[in-house]
């Protein structure tokens, strides 16, 4: 321990050390008195030695004799007083700089509250399941060991998890987990380097690529493990980092613009502002808040992302930067941040028409945002590929807790609850171990529990880990309710008294929610309902008697009362099933929906099949059904599937939340009988290819598969065939996974070819090739991209039951083998 930090250390907790109990406070209680007792006197320790900010942590050996008296009295009195007052749990460090611009709805201690439905099970899934018990925190810390980690990106992990990490401990109070954390957090710190550099690049590569996107998750991390533990032993690393920061970055001589590292038009280096300014709020230091006011200026600059200006102007977010999604929520997260301490209106105006432009034209059924990692055009919203990055479903879902806050309207409640309800689960496997990277409206789920190559695995905790801080909470007129998941809070109003709430509901399984209201005593206040925009026949009854269910401009309705400590308020939310039409690149198609449910068609609940035609948008034709969920579908106690009876025929459905989890193909829209335009034609041929290869996935998903056999070939093909012939205007085949060693076709040849079978089994007939196919050799991709598209157009039409496209695989830099790769083959009608 460094000799700068013993004051301090006398004052560290830790969760396993055992001090007792008092009365009925917990060991976390005695923390959190501790911790709060600290903070009155590390006040008054700077009024007694009157020295500059930067030397209030000397060591105890430096005080007067008399002055240690002081000390020692003063600590005995406070921690007399706290541990006598305090209420339980986790007190976070107070900032130095004050908000200028407070919140409306205050964000909540996860410890306040305990979700124990739906959303709890997965919140508690994912902090013992995962960040516990599955993340190998040596496998954080490898390339932090031993520099250059595995990919470029490999050190955004670590900073990740001790996010999640901590906001998960206060949640659950496990003491393995803060064991795991403590020690995670002093391994990484031993990392870093003298100058403050805490990446995992070799010198010659400093500030490229991912390099301050991974510090900006350090600082995430370490000063969230700060705040919330109190052990201000990191607070120094943060410092490093910053200051490192700041001298590498500016306008000065030598320094460079932190928008020309990295990629994504700046954006991703820039994205640094959110930690920024969460560090000159935590300590006050003028040069931190200098460096994200140069952020905010280098966005303008000509080469910038022209983030502020083209939002203010009503520009669409594709249209900012390159349109990277992840990038620039991250930026519009520290945007919100700064405008927290600046209160200037243009940065809220901004982050608002982003909201408007994103929630119009860009946002899936689900909650997520954004095909190939980027906002694509105007109502562009294709159902599979790569689609629904968790890593941008969960800064969509911080953006929107961010506007909650500063504005407390309920829109932004609402698109919580579709993103924590619907996407969010749908990219986590139910039992909390493995994540998805892309989660499509279609497909398989591609569960995964290993980081490597998948940034989105350590993203998917951060953002259960952050439903208890919006859940239930507070605003200046009472308790607001946001999410119905029963629960049990214990929340602190803005004059500082307490009410304990408990929710009952079988909330989205069943239509009643019953809220008990326990205030210390008699107190009048408002209890803040949301009633979701899907539901247009709620009722109310307050202690028996019916309540009007009005809006307030907030867009909640609110219960002014005084209320009684045992007060019972009974919401009812009916819930029934929706069938919603398709537009633009849905039209022709339907989805169902059953509360704040979005629904699937599951394969393995439907005999295999997943692709009905609905008659029409008559939801009483479909004889819809809910039944108790079984075996894997019970993903918690109260767990729902769905049935409809298409032509006869019986098809299941699951929330997406759980679509998919047996591994099936799963479907969120439906066709609709006679109106195939927009839909693949192949969907429903059984799929081929000329070696197996030893990747997992399927071209009629858009998930890749490889030919690889460790075998040299001199012909691949991937095919389809079809019980009934069909009439094809266009076929699109995409390009799969690259590696060193093959993934593509070698078209020094010839370029790929396509052929059809016009009757069942007939001979193989070439209509035609992948002109636009790169001229690649056996050893040279000629930098053709994973994914990219290559489209062939009929001329008249062509009938075919079977269509396939073949070329000769390339070998790489290992001339024994060849082997190529397909993400999708798709037909569409003329």
């Amino acid at each position: 321990m460094q000799k700068s930090n013993r004051c301090i250390a006398l004052f560290e907790v830790r969760p396993t050390t055992h001090y007792g109990k008092i009365g009925r406070q917990s060991d976390r209680t005695i923390d959190q008195s501790i911790r709060h007792s600290w903070s009155f006197l590390h006040s008054l320790w700077i009024l007694m030695r009157r020295k500059p900010h930067r030397q209030h942590y000397n060591d105890l050996n430096r005080l007067s004799s008399i002055d240690l008296m002081k000390f020692t009295f003063l600590l005995l009195t406070a921690l007399t007083v706290n541990l006598s007052l305090a209420p339980a749990g986790v007190t976070p460090l107070p900032d130095k700089v004050a908000a200028v611009v407070p919140d409306k709805q205050a964000s909540q201690i996860p410890d306040a509250e305990k979700l124990t439905g739906m959303l709890g099970e997965r919140v508690q899934n994912s902090a013992i399941n995962r960040l516990l018990q599955t993340v190998d925190p040596d496998r954080l810390l490898e390339g932090y060991r031993k520099r250059p980690g595995r990919q470029e990106w490999d050190g955004e992990h670590i900073g990740k998890w001790i996010h999640a990490a901590t906001l998960a401990w206060v949640y659950t109070g496990n003491a393995e987990l803060r064991a795991k954390l403590d020690k995670t957090v002093t391994e990484l710190i031993k990392c870093q380097l003298e100058d403050g550099y805490l990446g995992t690049y070799e010198p010659e590569k400093r500030w490229t690529s991912w390099d301050v996107w991974s510090h900006k998750y350090n600082l995430i991390g370490l000063l969230t493990y700060i705040r919330y533990t109190g052990n201000l032993e990191a607070l120094p690393a943060c410092q490093k980092m910053g200051d490192l920061l700041c001298k590498t970055f500016g306008e000065g001589p030598g320094q460079k613009r932190v928008i020309q590292v990295g990629g994504h038009a700046g954006m991703a280096s820039s994205s640094v502002l959110e930690p920024m300014v969460w560090l000159y709020r935590l300590t006050g230091e003028p040069r931190y808040r200098t460096f994200c006011e140069q952020i905010l200026s280098s966005w303008e600059r000509p080469e910038g992302p022209h983030i502020v200006s083209r939002l203010v102007e009503g520009q669409g977010v594709h249209k900012v930067g390159n349109g990277k999604a992840y990038e620039m929520l991250s930026c519009l997260n520290g945007m919100l941040e700064w405008y927290r301490v600046t209160g200037d209106d243009q940065l809220l105006q901004a982050a608002l028409n982003a909201w408007k432009d994103i929630v119009a034209k860009r946002l899936y059924i689900t909650g997520t945002c954004s095909s190939h990692e980027h906002f694509q055009g105007d109502y562009d919203l294709i159902n599979y590929g790569n689609v629904g990055e968790t890593c941008v479903t969960v800064t969509w879902l911080q953006f929107n807790a961010h506007l909650l806050r500063l504005t407390g309207e309920a829109r932004f409640a609402d698109q919580l609850e579709r993103i924590a309800y619907n996407q969010l689960p749908g990219a986590q496997r139910p039992n909390g171990k493995g994540w998805g990277y892309y989660v499509q409206m279609k497909g398989l789920k591609p569960y995964n529990e290993n980081l490597t190559g998948s940034c989105c695995l350590s993203s998917g905790p951060r953002g259960m880990a952050l439903l208890p801080t919006f859940a239930l909470t507070t605003d200046a007129d009472g308790v607001v309710i946001n999410f119905y998941d029963p629960a049990t809070a214990t929340l602190t109003l803005a004059d500082r008294s307490v009410v304990a709430l408990d929710v009952q509901s079988q909330y989205p399984a069943a239509e009643s929610i019953t809220i008990t209201v326990k205030p210390a005593k008699p107190q009048t206040f408002a209890l803040k309902l949301r009633i979701p925009s899907w539901c247009d026949n709620a009722s109310l009854q307050v202690s028996g008697q019916s309540a009007p269910l009005t809006p307030g401009k907030d867009g909640y309705v609110a219960i002014n009362r005084l209320w009684q400590p045992g007060d019972k308020v009974t919401l009812t939310l009916p819930l029934k099933a929706r069938l919603i039409a398709g537009d633009h690149t849905n039209e022709g198609k339907a989805a169902l929906a059953y509360g704040p449910l979005i629904l699937a068609v599951d394969a393995a609940l439907s005999d295999g099949q997943n692709n009905p035609a609905l008659p029409g948008l008559d939801l009483a034709a479909l004889k819809f059904t809910v039944e108790p969920a079984k075996e894997t579908y019970l993903a918690w106690p109260e767990a729902q599937v769905f049935r409809i009876t298409v032509d006869g025929k019986n098809y299941g459905l699951a929330p997406f939340a759980t679509a998919g989890c047996t591994g099936s193909r799963f479907r969120v829209w439906m066709r609709l009988a006679g109106a195939i335009a927009n839909d693949n034609l192949l969907e429903n041929g059984i799929e081929s290819r000329s070696r197996q290869g030893n990747l997992e996935g399927s071209i009629l998903d858009d998930l890749p598969v490889v030919t690889f056999d460790g075998k040299m070939a001199t012909e691949d093909w991937y095919a389809v065939t079809l019980d009934k012939p069909i009439t094809i205007g266009k076929l699109v085949f995409s390009q799969g996974k690259l590696f060193h060693n093959g993934g593509w076709f070698d078209a020094s040849a010839g370029k790929p070819q396509v052929q059809i079978q016009e009757t069942k089994n007939s001979e193989w007939k070439t209509v035609g090739e992948l002109a636009k196919y790169p001229s690649t050799t056996a050893t040279d991709n000629a930098k053709i991209r994973a994914g990219q598209d290559f489209i062939v157009t009929f001329s008249p039409p062509l009938t075919a039951t079977a269509v396939r496209v073949l070329g000769k695989p390339a070998s790489g830099d290992a001339p024994h083998q060849a082997f190529s790769s397909c993400a999708g083959l798709r037909a569409t009608a003329p």
